[in-house]
């Protein structure tokens, strides 16, 4: 008799992993796009107003809150 052995390679095991990888990647974008973006604007605001330091640190610490709230929400669907 023989016995059969496991499919180590389950398609659904592959695509789930292949998932999350990607998901992590995207996670990862997001959070460094936004961040770079609440950072631009705000340099573009301080150069026009000329109070360079308070507006790019203000929409930077934003972006990066929002984009941690992105990631979050992101990663934890089912």
């Amino acid at each position: 008799m023989t016995r059969r052995q496991p499919n180590l390679y389950n398609a659904r095991a592959v695509n789930k992993a292949r998932g999350t990888g990607l998901a992590l990647i995207g996670a990862g974008t997001l959070l460094t796009s936004m961040t770079l973006a609440g950072l631009l604007l705000g340099y573009g605001l301080d150069k026009w107003l000329n109070t360079l330091p308070f507006f790019m640190f203000i929409l930077g610490c934003l972006g990066f809150v929002g984009g941690i709230l992105k990631v979050h929400r992101l990663l934890s669907r089912p």
